[in-house]
């Protein structure tokens, strides 16, 4: 496994001056933006509804036309200074909820607002059918609108590159269960989580995140069960969830052969400019290593050295991913590890001794959630 330096500069060069030209012609249309809505009276939703809370009237969310998009690498956490919004109209907070093909997309790390992508009517966005394997990415490629909203608001685990996402489509072909994979939300749960552990906040946060993914949706009226795979490093998410709806009794953790991980991560860096940066990073400065991995929210404890190799590099990031299985094993959460190559090895004990069963319960309203029993 050797870097290329024609390659690197093709991908970060590229990148940078993307996203730098992007970002002028974002200013420019922000500029012309704000004076437009300044004479024709449109506000923000933050504005907006700070003006509804003074007349005791009901909050509203602003819906924007998604103009275009730019993301320098999609390990960063996502933004609203990703997008070219132009403002569509207000619509009531209960259509997110009400529309299957309007999905949460993230918190945005700028604005206290909730953001939700809604794509054509019947389109499941959270289906990998769609055309991606993550819905985050799915978000970003087919939303036609995004749904900003004041937050007043607010498993399994998976050391990336180890089969997760094959796992998950294996549980979508049976139309019984509802995959989310790896959203934005669930990284921002995790964060709040390791900062602030199990507080109240924290607690409200869980409790909207699993409402909105886990609602009953018109287009798959009997399912059986949810699957919530958060990213490797987000893994955190899964303490609140436990401890907020303790019905959901058992995760899993899914691993796979460190080489093999790591030959799969030195191929991502091709296409992810983040982990391209570490490798190239890594023999040079291990401060700006760590610094790179804690802006895509991995644990960096024992991170700050150098690496001579980019196979060493590969299983660093592979164990970081790993670790916090351990954070979450050693701090008493109820998790089994699960090897892929086992599930390769022997499909239909694998199959067995994995099903999902249902446990319909109303928890404040109408949220289903998931179980995995072990024969």
């Amino acid at each position: 496994m050797t870097l290329r330096w024609n390659d690197s500069i093709k991908l970060l060069g590229g990148r940078f001056i993307s996203k730098s030209l992007f970002l002028i012609l974002r200013l420019i249309f922000l500029f012309i933006q704000k004076i437009s809505w300044t004479l024709s009276g449109v506000s923000d939703v933050v504005d907006k509804n700070k003006e509804l809370e003074k007349l005791g009237k009901k909050p509203t969310a602003q819906a924007l036309k998604l103009l275009s998009f730019n993301k320098f690498c999609f390990l960063l956490p996502a933004s609203l200074r990703d997008f070219i919004l132009q403002h569509d109209e207000y619509v009531d907070p209960e259509y997110v909820i009400q529309n299957d093909h309007v999905s949460l997309f993230f918190f945005d790390p700028h604005q206290d607002v909730a953001v939700f992508g809604e794509g054509k009517p019947g389109q499941k966005m959270w289906h990998t059918d769609i055309g991606d394997s993550f819905i985050s990415l799915s978000l970003y490629r087919f939303s036609q609108r995004l749904i900003v909203q004041k937050k007043s608001v607010v498993l399994m685990g998976n050391t990336a590159r180890c089969g997760s996402t094959l796992l998950t489509q294996v549980y979508e072909c049976s139309n019984k269960v509802i995959c989310c994979s790896e959203p934005y939300p669930f990284n921002t749960l995790a964060e709040m989580y390791r900062e602030k552990g199990l507080c109240s906040e924290v607690s409200q946060m869980t409790t909207n995140i699993i409402r909105m993914y886990c609602r009953p949706l018109k287009c798959m009226p009997d399912v059986e069960g949810y699957l919530l795979k958060p990213s490797g490093p987000s893994f955190a998410c899964a303490a609140p969830i436990h401890a907020v709806y303790p019905e959901i009794t058992k995760s899993f953790y899914l691993y796979r052969n460190m080489h093999n991980v790591t030959l799969s991560i030195y191929k991502l860096s091709f296409i992810h400019p983040i982990i391209r940066l570490v490798y190239l990073l890594a023999g040079f400065s291990g401060a700006a290593v760590t610094a790179l991995l804690r802006s895509a929210q991995f644990p960096t404890d024992g991170t700050n050295r150098t690496i001579s190799n980019c196979h060493t590099s590969g299983i660093m990031l592979a164990t970081l991913a790993t670790k916090m299985y351990m954070i979450m094993k050693n701090e008493g959460l109820d998790v089994t590890g699960l090897l892929f190559d086992d599930i390769l090895a022997n499909k239909e004990l694998a199959a067995k001794r994995n099903e999902f069963l249902v446990n319909r319960r109303a928890i404040k309203g109408t949220v289903s959630t998931l179980k995995m029993k072990e024969y």
